[in-house]
């Protein structure tokens, strides 16, 4: 009997026809495009260069799971389909998961906006954090067809609403702990003792379960759209 880590090449095939790449990263690439021609438009008028900084280097930290996983999948359908490589991949794909919901908790800077940019900077980023949201959600379908054919329909929701649970950890750690998902590599110790003080913090908690409910229905809701877009094009 085959082993379950192993898809078959149906799997693979139905994989690739579901994900319609092409669009939903032209998609993505646009609106991409349009955030970072708002905020290099505001560094030419102003001269302040912190929006285009910083949410430019957000926006690539929402990008890099997405990447993680399509050269994942393109690595397993040309038949690389270890083990090894499916668990690590997914691995880092987790820990840089957060990234793209992030930039939702950025909305909290328009407090520090002067009124005059008030309206313009409101419109920036809104674009930016939903385009970070739709990333992080199309990289998750991706994983969650991935998934299904390996260890059944039940086991993969589990472990994809579980992953936004750890989401939304993640962005607690990330807003108030000030953690960045690299230090998994280059500060683990410090980050795991950070990881077990904050369960004595209750506010870990409140955005564990807020963000991270937020986020499973989010997921849900983008699942069930894309399902129904399927159904209706092969109707």
């Amino acid at each position: 009997m085959q082993n379950p880590f192993f898809s078959s090449y149906n799997s693979d095939i139905l994989l690739a026809r579901d994900a319609r790449p092409g669009n939903r990263l032209k998609a993505l690439t646009l609106l991409t495009i349009a955030g970072f021609s708002l905020v290099l438009t505001r560094g030419l008028i102003t001269g302040n260069w912190w929006f285009l900084v910083v949410l430019t280097w957000n926006l690539f930290l929402a990008w890099f799971p997405l990447g993680v996983v399509m050269v994942l999948q393109d690595l397993r359908q040309s038949g690389f389909r270890s083990k090894w490589l499916l668990v690590s991949g997914l691995m880092l794909w987790l820990v840089f998961l957060p990234n793209a919901p992030y930039i939702i908790t950025d909305l909290y800077h328009l407090k520090e906006i002067p009124h005059p940019l008030l309206w313009f900077d409101t419109m920036a980023l809104f674009l930016f954090a939903l385009t970070g949201l739709l990333i992080g959600l199309y990289s998750i379908l991706i994983v969650h067809r991935m998934l299904r054919p390996l260890v059944g329909e039940v086991q993969t929701w589990f472990l994809i609403l579980s992953s936004q649970l750890l989401s939304g950890f993640g962005i607690y750690l990330g807003r108030f702990g000030r953690w960045n998902s690299w230090d998994v590599l280059t500060r683990p110790s410090a980050l795991g003792r950070a990881i077990i003080r904050a369960y004595e913090d209750h506010l870990s908690l409140k955005l564990t379960l807020g963000y991270g409910f937020v986020l499973i229905v989010l997921y849900v809701a983008f699942y069930w759209y894309v399902q129904h877009e399927n159904e209706a094009t092969h109707a």
